[in-house]
């Protein structure tokens, strides 16, 4: 183990819509803004997640934990949220981003 993975970086063709998704549809805070390329976010837990339109590779796959899974459910049915699963430690579900990342979705 070389340390905690405390950032997850994104690629995107449209930043506009990944940090319409992720500071106005999920609520993440805005730590910082390098205009026209790249936004970092506060992840709630001492971790940043960084949208960038710089080159890479994509999809990934990132997991929010400790969610209460019936109101986050509810809350993205709109955006295609699977069924709610069964998980190792508790329910899961998954979307989708505008860039077609992998959101995952844990209660536990």
């Amino acid at each position: 183990m070389f340390g905690k993975l405390t950032v997850t970086k994104l690629f995107c063709d449209d930043l506009d819509a990944m940090v319409a998704f992720y500071r106005d549809r999920l609520g993440l805070k805005v730590l910082q803004e390098y205009p026209g390329t790249t936004f970092v976010f506060d992840t709630g837990h001492g971790g940043e997640l960084i949208v960038t339109n710089t080159k890479g590779d994509q999809p990934i796959s990132i997991a929010f934990t400790e969610v209460d899974i019936p109101a986050a459910h509810q809350a993205l049915a709109d955006l295609g949220a699977t069924d709610i699963a069964p998980h190792k430690t508790g329910e899961r579900f998954e979307i989708t981003d505008p860039q077609g990342n992998n959101l995952i979705f844990v209660n536990a």
